[in-house]
């Protein structure tokens, strides 16, 4: 079969090392992800594997010669090319002759050189022989089906990020490569883009692909293998989605750890021995002891990544309805309403993830819900005794130009320095950082500075916008356990579909202009909209058990695929 034979054992930039012992086998066929914290080379992986990345130790062999494609996003040095001309240069081949015998069509008018209509007869065979007259066919029919046809003769400059995903995946379906890598495919594009992709990737690519991607719920669907690169140690491969990844490799840390410990006890008391019997009589069995030990094969103290914690303080009392909403528009101008609130209340210990596709209107109903914004009309409540915390996607609460310790005492908390250090160590932070501007911080530092401060302030209802941005998988799932174990009441912005799956105990929607509820998470809501099935029932209750009243609503085998498709992936979650 054909496949890439890998070992790479060290690769340094800038006098960093970036990767280091990876030796893998991908096939044809494989549908693999690659995991691992921020920082961890994930993406200068893929550079290697196709090759844009060398002067690394190893090799890379290609067994079969097959065809390689790393798909970008589509940002043109030309943004004046049009959709139709970037898809064409997926024929580079065809597109050069087209241009040369353009050229020597020119010169024969001005010249009878035998040798350049020889040159001209003998590339125009070449030129018919690949079917250079279907390649724009073969654009049209492409675009046709990807939904492009109405951009083909739109500039790059006019198209959406979204737009432009979709034009780069056609232009790999032209190029028709072996095998496809993919670095953040689901970036910039809405819900409804992602599980297009998802369905492509299962159901109609036919070869292999390689995805690094933050969207856990998309590597689920899209890849049966997981291989997790970390700094300090090997690569590791699992044969399995990203789900069960993360249950595997915390059995495997835990054997690791406990077979770590068990030695180190039992050299510890084999010493102990020894040194009590060194001197007198039985000091022979001392030293013969002490070179078995010696001899024993040492096993090395595992690497385990840290993880951040997070805390979430809440008020002692929460009322029963936060926030409610009857016959309301919401929107900035009464002209223009951008969706309209029949009625919807929020009540204690619900929590709610809000999903609607248009993201235009999710901070104008964010900013509606804080009093940033007035309602055009009719009626909203927000209790008294609704103490909100508010996560901001934009992180807007913190003062980029100052410090992290100046970052505390705007928002009043002046602790003494010891106290600051041993809060942020929570978030992985060292104690050198208090003196950092906030400016300096990556995505992820910042994101984690929001909440460590959040977390010194009690509340009934937290309000959080795209939580999960700029968090590394592990500081995901971190999250998203200490938000499971808040008491009280969770209103949250997010396009991460896993997220979602493991926190929403209801769904928040906008269709035809109007705000609808689903019971349940993003499954659930999903699995209703492609059965008509209500969004009032129940899919599961809370210890994930199957509502045996849709046995009634389904054929008996749309039942048991919805069993085995969603019942053990929500136990398991």
């Amino acid at each position: 079969m054909k496949h890439l034979k890998i070992k790479i054992e060290k690769l340094e930039l800038w006098g960093d090392e970036i990767l280091k012992s990876i030796e893998l086998t991908i096939n044809r066929t494989d549908t693999l992800s690659i995991v691992g914290p921020n920082g961890s080379g994930k993406t200068t992986l893929l550079k290697v594997l196709t090759w844009e990345i060398k002067g690394y130790e190893g090799f890379i062999e290609n067994v079969g010669n097959l065809k390689l494609w790393y798909l970008h996003q589509v940002y043109s040095d030309d943004e004046s090319k049009t959709v139709r001309a970037e898809l064409a240069d997926a024929f580079t081949q065809i597109r050069s002759m087209e241009l040369k015998l353009k050229r020597l069509e020119q010169e024969m008018e001005t010249s009878t050189d035998s040798a350049i209509i020889e040159s001209y007869t003998s590339l125009l065979e070449q030129f018919n022989t690949i079917w250079w007259y279907e390649y724009e066919n073969k654009v049209h029919w492409v675009a046709q089906w990807m939904w492009l046809l109405e951009l083909l003769d739109k500039k790059l400059s006019q198209v959406s990020g979204g737009q432009r995903t979709k034009i780069a995946l056609a232009k790999v379906l032209l190029e028709s490569p072996d095998i496809l890598f993919l670095d953040e495919p689901t970036n910039f594009i809405d819900m409804n883009s992602v599980e297009w992709l998802e369905n492509y990737l299962q159901n109609k690519w036919h070869w292999g692909y390689v995805i690094v991607s933050h969207d856990r719920e998309f590597l689920d669907k899209t890849c049966d293998k997981t291989l997790e690169i970390q700094p300090a140690r090997p690569a590791t491969m699992y044969h399995c989605n990203y789900t069960d990844y993360v249950y595997e490799r915390e059995k495997v840390e835990r054997i690791r750890t406990d077979d770590w410990e068990r030695q180190q006890e039992y050299i510890w008391k084999q010493e102990s021995l020894i040194n009590r019997f060194r001197a007198g009589s039985r000091a022979w069995w001392a030293k013969s002891r002490e070179k078995m030990i010696d001899k024993m094969e040492k096993l090395k103290k595992p690497f385990i990544p840290q993880k951040p914690k997070f805390f979430f303080e809440y008020s002692g009392e929460s009322p029963e309805k936060l926030l409610s909403y009857k016959e309301a528009f919401i929107g900035r101008d009464k002209k223009s309403p951008l969706f309209f609130i029949n009625e919807v209340v929020l009540h204690k210990a619900m929590r709610v993830g809000v999903v609607w596709e248009n993201w235009a209107w999710k901070s104008t109903f964010i900013k509606t819900i804080l009093g940033q914004i007035p309602l055009l009309e009719w009626y909203q409540s927000l209790w008294k005794s609704s103490d909100i915390l508010y996560y901001s996607q934009m992180h807007e609460e913190l003062d980029k130009t100052k410090t992290v310790r100046d970052n505390f005492i705007k928002h009043g908390i002046n602790y003494p320095d010891e106290h600051l250090i041993g809060l942020i160590k929570h978030y992985l932070f060292e104690k050198e950082d208090l003196d950092r501007i906030v400016s300096s911080l990556s995505g992820g530092q910042t994101s984690k500075l929001l909440f460590a401060i959040l977390w010194q302030k009690s509340s009934n209802l937290l309000i959080l916008d795209e939580p999960t941005n700029h968090l590394d998988y592990d500081t995901r799932e971190s999250l998203e356990f200490a938000l499971k174990q808040y008491q009280w009441t969770i209103l949250f912005i997010s396009h991460d579909r896993y997220f979602v799956n493991k926190l929403a105990t209801h769904v928040w929607f906008v269709h035809e202009w109007e705000l609808s509820i689903s019971y349940g998470n993003y499954e659930d809501y999903r699995f209703k909209i492609e059965h008509k099935l209500d969004m009032g029932i129940h899919l599961f209750d809370e210890e994930a058990q199957l509502n045996l009243v849709l046995e009634d609503k389904l054929w008996e085998r749309a039942f048991k695929k919805l069993k085995d498709k969603f019942g053990k992936g929500k136990k398991k979650r």
